[in-house]
């Protein structure tokens, strides 16, 4: 089940919709409907640290309970993830109460939890009332406004990627492996790549799917620690066996290798690196290594930015970035620069030159991206080498900044 996002006049307006809607999705039904979403009040809620957030909490009741079903949506709200469960709803709200309390990334988290007859609330379970980090006022008053404040975007954004960095070796690089991977993926647009809100032109693969698909991989890299760093047959053969477990969990043959080793190496060359400047060398040094192997594949070429210590990405996608603080027009720049071998392999050079130079021209026309998507869906284009580059890119704009942090809990 598919739910089309939701539009309304105001925050308070869209909030008061959803609520109508949830009570209509579980009218008549057994089980509980649990609603999980941000808590953030910012002009932007589709901000990346707030999906990575929601996702983290989804993957850690995923593990806990048994889904009956599950589904989301992304609109101005945020990312919303809706799922039904067969448990005792007041044993579930005293969950999600201890999440939003207690667990780290629980301020920003919000979650609303119903049954046919009633929405299950704080005072129902005499739990006090929750209140906002930030601003002391009460979530649910705070939610219905637009803060336009930076700073307190800043404080909100900054305390999410303490909690990314703040753990252990194994929690850390798989935390910053799926920040690169929602952020890359959970954005508005993605130009012919799947998203929450675009089907893409892989039939393949769908956004749910991605989610059970970065589940299997963050499961898998606690064992990155057993691997060799600096082995070309140990990392080969740890990313071929994710991939193996990837396409068990999506039902498909189809190959995620590539997705795997250009996000794995980036952390297999932060292990090995001794600065942030020398991570490049090291992924030249694995690139050079993996290359006698992946030059008798097909689309080979797709692999030869990682020969050159993915210079593009770090002299020129991660500043950008930077610089710009906007996701969606990352990705367009990184189109405009890169010859992206799934686009051109499949669509053919004329089509990869034609997407180059629209995206260089509407990198920063934010009201002409929507035409952008639709040519992109129009020519099938599925730009999926560019879009594992932004994840590339969001990891190390995460890691450059956290560097020292981050090496201190492996030294």
């Amino acid at each position: 089940m598919n739910i089309v996002p939701l539009t309304s006049e105001s925050m308070a307006d869209l909030r008061i919709e959803r609520a109508n809607f949830v009570k209509d999705m579980i009218h008549n039904q057994e089980g509980v409907l649990l609603v999980l979403g941000g808590a953030f009040a910012g002009e932007n809620r589709q901000h990346q640290t707030v999906s990575y957030a929601v996702t983290s909490i989804f993957y850690e009741l995923y593990e806990r309970y048994t889904f009956d079903f599950w589904t989301y949506t992304f609109d101005a709200e945020g990312l919303m993830y809706y799922i039904r469960i067969n448990e005792s709803p007041e044993s579930i709200k005293n969950t999600m109460v201890h999440y939003e309390d207690y667990h780290p990334l629980g301020f920003a988290i919000q979650s609303h939890v119903y049954t046919s007859d009633k929405k299950w609330t704080r005072d129902l379970l005499n739990a006090k009332e929750r209140v906002d980090f930030y601003h002391n006022m009460t979530i649910d008053k705070l939610l219905n406004k637009d803060i336009s404040d930076k700073k307190y975007e800043e404080a909100f954004i900054k305390k999410v990627e303490n909690e990314i960095i703040k753990t252990d070796k194994q929690s850390v690089l798989s935390n910053i492996l799926i920040y690169g991977y929602i952020s890359a993926f959970t954005k508005p647009l993605g130009f012919g790549m799947y998203g929450p809100n675009q089907r893409g032109s892989n039939k393949q693969m769908n956004y749910k799917n991605f989610i059970l698909l970065l589940r299997t991989y963050k499961n898998e890299m606690k064992n990155i620690l057993h691997v060799n760093s600096k082995s070309y047959e140990d990392i080969r053969s740890f990313q071929k066996d994710i991939e193996k477990k990837i396409q068990l969990a999506v039902l498909t043959q189809e190959s995620f290798y590539f997705s795997v080793h250009m996000t794995s190496l980036i952390l297999f060359a932060f292990m090995n690196s001794t600065g942030y400047a020398d991570i490049s060398p090291q992924i030249k040094k694995l690139g050079d290594e993996f290359y006698e192997k992946h030059k008798n594949e097909e689309d080979s070429a797709r692999y030869d930015i990682t020969r050159t210590g993915l210079k593009e990405v770090f002299n020129f996608y991660v500043p950008f970035l930077q610089k710009n603080k906007n996701v969606v027009s990352t990705m367009l720049y990184i189109l405009s620069r890169y010859d992206d071998v799934s686009i051109s392999s499949k669509n053919g050079e004329q089509n990869l030159l034609k997407i180059q130079f629209l995206a260089k021209n509407l990198i920063f026309k934010e009201d002409k991206w929507i035409e952008l998507e639709k040519f992109s869906v129009s020519h099938a284009l599925n730009p999926h080498d560019s879009t594992i580059l932004l994840a590339d890119t969001l990891m190390l704009d995460l890691i450059q900044r956290n560097y020292i942090k981050i090496k201190m809990i492996f030294d």
